[in-house]
């Protein structure tokens, strides 16, 4: 396995040792592009304004591949966004989780003074936005953490540190994503990442700060997605329930961020109101007068078992099938 290390600062001379070891030039300070041996794609870091800098990464290792992030005295927090095609691992604390736009959790907050190692699926898109924000600027943000215990640990020093581990909001699933389509050679990307970059945080806090309301609305956006896989949900009764992985991948968002903004917006988690639904669809095609058996009913609904269709529709609707079923005339 390919081992580099690096650590952060919110001014690019970190790159040149980490282009070093990669083998390849760092051009005007900003891109890293990786070497053919391995994989392809690039590092890209720009400071956004006084106290912020982004480092994005738009990678496909080839080879196994194992990036280390060294603790430094640079006071500094790390948000990592990881919209990456398939799960990663990072190594926090000495604990491993999970990362990617397909688990339940995709974004991580580090105290730079963790170290941090970050383990690519070989053959895979990796697609991650890294902000690094003077602590100074997150004074308020840190103390309304230190309620959560688990939001710090002790360092050999003995000295707190922090870190989290939660979700992107869907907005900022979207503007991250359109990273992708944009070339990074053209002039104007330092531009666009730099927007990119501070509406991604802006996303955060307004979700940090807005989160201790219960009746916090969902955004426009937000809305538009629940009722997008709504409605997909309404016009596949005729199917099994599809994967929550796959809802949430619809609405551009994780599994946990999805199934809670659905429960908010419907009252109801995204199976529990598909089975809903589906009781009612089956009162309809039982009483229409076209099927000749209760068995075609439940074939129609991709029900396999009697027994099992009965007692769902009976949780649902208080009813028998038998109760509503009206057999088609002869």
């Amino acid at each position: 396995m390919r081992k580099v290390t690096h650590y952060y600062s919110l001014t690019p001379e970190w790159q040149y040792d980490l282009a070093k070891q990669l083998n390849t030039e760092l051009i005007q300070d900003k891109l890293i592009i990786l070497p053919d041996d391995i994989g392809k794609g690039f590092f890209y870091f720009s400071p956004v304004m006084e106290g912020i800098s982004v480092v994005y990464a738009d990678v496909t290792p080839l080879a196994p591949f194992k990036l280390t992030r060294k603790k430094s005295e640079n006071e500094l927090y790390i948000f990592h966004f990881d919209l990456s095609e398939h799960i990663n691992l990072i190594k926090i604390d000495e604990v491993d989780y999970e990362i990617g736009a397909f688990n339940q959790l995709d974004l991580a907050i580090l105290d730079n003074q963790i170290e941090s190692t970050f383990i690519p699926t070989v053959n895979e898109r990796i697609i991650a936005l890294r902000l690094l924000i003077d602590k100074k600027l997150l004074h308020d943000f840190i103390e309304k953490f230190k309620k959560k215990e688990n939001a710090f640990n002790h360092n050999q020093t003995t000295k707190k540190v922090f870190y989290h581990y939660g979700n992107i909001d869907s907005n900022s699933i979207l503007l991250i994503n359109s990273l992708k389509t944009k070339d990074v050679t053209d002039l104007s990307y330092d531009s666009y990442i730099k927007g990119i970059s501070l509406k991604v945080l802006g996303n955060f806090f307004n979700k940090f700060y807005e989160s201790k309301h219960e009746d916090t609305k969902l955004t426009k956006i937000e809305n538009e997605f629940m009722e997008k896989t709504k409605n997909y949900l309404l016009n596949n009764m005729h199917g099994p329930f599809p994967s929550l992985t796959f809802l949430a991948s619809m609405a551009g968002m994780s599994a946990s961020k999805y199934k809670s903004l659905f429960k908010k917006r419907f009252q109801n988690s995204p199976k529990n109101y598909f089975i809903e639904e589906k009781m009612k669809f089956a009162q309809k095609l039982l009483k229409s007068g076209q099927y000749s058996t209760l068995s075609e009913v439940m074939y129609e609904l991709n029900y396999t078992k009697l027994n099992y269709f009965n007692t769902k529709y009976y949780e649902q609707l208080n009813r028998k099938p038998i109760d509503d079923f009206v057999k088609k005339a002869r």
